[in-house]
């Protein structure tokens, strides 16, 4: 008789974590922190309603004419979010790994119900799902999700810094983040006046950009909190000095050659949906009897979508 543990009569690891894998391998990527997060879509495109306002204040006077109207107007518009299925996949036979040192974490029984380091192979995959979501937020798939880098870029609509373009250095980065902040006022001044402001850098530009601001006699390790009180982790933001705009290095968010990719705009026009609702979404392990192999699946929805009108951008 075999002398394994018997795990007939036990669910997979992941089952009673899998809802809180997907959660954070979906909501913990660095750029979903800077968008609107807009949770629990069902269908494939989603519109997204956007609520503008005209206001031309006149001298007052009696009445409702045409005249005293003039002007004033509620405009409703839509974008659409699409969201798009993404699945990863893989079978995986527990004896496999008895030739290998594997065997030393595995139980005697020739039934095998379970793998080795179950715990760390499904933290594994979050950290790995969360950095597809990421990079992905930005560049697209290439097929299905059009990503923020082109859907806040001067071709869909944003207001034209393409001139300043060029791989920012630290001898003109501060000046030309303050020439980007010029256009947004000169170009959606009431955006421009918002208190949720994000200017979205590249890891590169972002080091560049706090290294001509030291170069202007800018302390931020003095003026800025630089370490996160609560996890000891070192803060990825700071509040550009002489602005409400939060800098934000985004990894997802890549320099073409020789250029610097920069986006300035409020949070609040730019969206990043999911499904997280559905019980499809997924990340488990879990045991096939049918097949006698133990499977992982991982299973989310996910999408991206931009007022590109609102934003200032390098990006042609």
């Amino acid at each position: 008789m075999a002398t394994g543990y018997d795990l007939s009569n036990l669910s997979a690891y992941t089952d009673q974590l899998s809802d809180q894998l997907v959660t954070r391998a979906v909501l913990q990527p660095i750029s979903v922190s800077q968008l609107t997060v807009r949770a629990g879509l069902t269908a494939a495109t989603q519109a997204i309603n956007v609520l503008d306002t005209t206001v031309d204040m006149k001298d007052y006077s009696c009445y409702y004419t045409d005249e005293n109207q003039a002007g004033n107007q509620i405009i409703y518009s839509q974008i659409p979010l699409v969201v798009a299925n993404k699945m990863l996949k893989q079978s995986i036979c527990p004896n496999d790994a008895r030739a290998y040192w594997l065997s030393s974490q595995m139980n005697p029984s020739a039934y095998q119900e379970s793998i080795p380091f179950e715990k760390q192979i499904t933290d594994l995959t979050v950290r790995k799902v969360a950095a597809y979501i990421e990079n992905t937020i930005w560049a697209g798939d290439g097929s299905t999700l059009d990503g923020l880098k082109y859907q806040l870029s001067v071709d869909a609509g944003a207001i034209d810094a393409s001139g300043l373009d060029t791989a920012w250095t630290v001898n003109n980065a501060y000046q030309n983040f303050w020439d980007m902040v010029n256009g947004l006022f000169a170009g959606a001044e009431a955006v421009a006046q918002l208190n949720d402001l994000v200017a979205y850098v590249s890891y590169k530009t972002y080091a560049t950009l706090v290294q001509s601001l030291q170069n202007k006699a800018y302390s931020l390790v003095g003026a800025y909190k630089t370490i996160d009180n609560a996890t000891g982790a070192p803060l990825n933001s700071f509040v550009f000095p002489g602005t409400t705009i939060q800098v934000a290095a985004i990894p997802g968010l890549r320099d073409d050659s020789g250029k610097s990719a920069v986006i300035i705009g409020s949070k609040s026009y730019a969206f990043f949906g999911c499904g997280l609702q559905d019980d499809a979404e997924k990340i488990r392990l879990f045991y096939d009897p049918s097949q006698d192999v133990i499977r992982e699946l991982c299973a989310v929805r996910f999408g991206t979508a931009a007022v590109s009108n609102q934003f200032i951008s390098t990006i042609a």
